[in-house]
């Protein structure tokens, strides 16, 4: 199974900047032939962005900070579990909140090496199991805007970094990133794809 994730879009369809008032089209292309689209947050005002996604593809998603509510399954509060395959991917917009906290440290400085930082004798899996209310394989999370996949203890963090206002790894008024795993017979295979390259 493929999934598509993404974060931090903020689209604002009325809004004063041009370049965030619809998802850009090269995402719905990168997304072609996905099973499923994860989206970790921060949609902003609307949830029109999910509709656009679901063209393509089924959505979930979680709630960002500034992000509205909505009836049904597609939109969770601030933490979610889908399994796909047998494996488990715990959703969260910020891998701060709820706590345990884990600190996202930003590299400010090239080769931008990000990392995360865990609580002192904390393993991971009692971690996850707080955050999540049960184990996962997988965190996907958002907030940083900046693009991020490492093993911890056995369990992958993905961050797909943002689509449309990317960290400091990416020019000025560039197109970002999402990401994508491809899960099969319980085997994830992560990818962060640079929309530029696309488009």
């Amino acid at each position: 199974m493929l999934v598509g994730v993404l974060s931090d879009t903020h689209i604002i369809p009325n809004g004063n900047r041009p370049e965030l008032r619809d998802l850009p089209a090269v995402i719905l292309k990168v997304f072609e032939g996905v099973d499923l689209i994860l989206h970790c947050g921060d949609l902003d005002t609307t949830t029109e962005v999910l509709d656009t996604l679901e063209t393509v593809a089924p959505v979930k998603a979680v709630r960002g900070y500034p992000d509205p509510r909505e009836e049904g399954d597609r939109l969770a509060e601030s933490v979610r579990v889908v399994e796909i395959e047998g494996v488990r991917i715990g959703m969260i917009h910020d891998i701060n909140w709820p706590g345990p906290r884990v600190d996202f440290v930003h590299a400010v400085y090239p080769p931008y090496l990000h990392r995360l930082e865990f609580p002192d004798k904390m393993d991971v899996e009692k971690l996850t199991t707080i955050k999540f209310g049960e184990p996962v394989d997988i965190v996907a999370f958002g907030d940083s805007h900046e693009e991020y996949i490492a093993w911890h203890q056995g369990v992958l963090f993905v961050n797909p970094g943002s689509a449309t206002l990317p960290g400091i790894r990416h020019k000025r008024g560039e197109i970002g990133t999402v990401a994508l795993l491809n899960i099969y017979d319980g085997v994830v295979v992560p990818q962060i794809i640079n929309l530029v390259d696309f488009q």
